[in-house]
């Protein structure tokens, strides 16, 4: 099951191919969002592994493509059933949240604090409302001018996460199957997803590097190929 979860908290609920006709959690929509997802080259591996059910290509790196190639020597029955695991199965857990009235430098600093690239939002009562990612926040030194960047980042840093975060944001249960996670990735253009309960609590997150790892597992090839 998928919902998306606004400012005011949820505003859908429903399966896969129903939020896909909701236009608001499509890339196209959200062209800043997906700009971070889409430098990391994992679109092309995941829509693979949507499409066909089955694992990236071994033509996406030397490393992998030996390895594919030794497998398939082996003539091994290859099952590829990473795409039926479940989001409980994949998620990591506990998950960085930042408070939506809290300060866009406090959610930078805990970001690089965990090692996180993104952190999902949420409000007082620790409801979903929406994302920030480390990129997408940083990203604003990029285009401010020169001559008043350093006053102008102080600004930016002092806003409140609410008023610059990703919103509304697509999330998933913990029983959605992985392929379905993968689908809705490519859709949005995000990094990743929040894991919700019923109650809008975020219980977990899971990226596109969980999505390819264990596809790549389910393959015999090694992630890091």
């Amino acid at each position: 099951m998928f919902s998306i979860y606004g400012p005011t908290g949820r505003e859908f609920k429903g399966t896969l191919e129903q939020m896909r006709r909701v236009s608001q959690v499509h890339a196209a929509d959200r062209a800043r969002a997906i700009e971070p997802a889409a430098r990391d080259g994992h679109d092309s591996a995941l829509r693979e592994a949507v499409e066909f059910g089955a694992p990236m290509s071994a033509a996406t790196t030397p490393g992998r493509a030996a390895a594919a190639a030794a497998y398939a020597a082996g003539q091994q029955p290859v099952h590829h059933a990473w795409h039926e695991l479940l989001v409980s199965e994949v998620m990591h857990a506990p998950v960085l949240t930042v408070r939506a009235d809290g300060r866009v430098d406090d959610a930078l600093r805990q970001m690089a604090l965990q090692g996180r690239g993104q952190a999902p939002v949420v409000n007082a009562q620790g409801i979903l409302v929406g994302m920030v990612t480390r990129a997408e926040l940083l990203g604003f030194v990029q285009w401010a001018e020169a001559d008043t960047a350093a006053q102008a980042w102080a600004g930016w840093r002092a806003q409140d996460v609410q008023s610059v975060m990703l919103t509304p944001i697509p999330s998933v249960s913990r029983g959605a199957d992985m392929r379905r996670v993968a689908r809705a990735l490519l859709d949005s253009g995000l990094p990743g997803l929040p894991v919700v309960t019923d109650e809008g609590l975020v219980c977990g997150f899971v990226s596109r590097t969980d999505v390819l790892r264990v596809a790549l597992k389910d393959a015999g090839l090694d992630v890091w190929g």
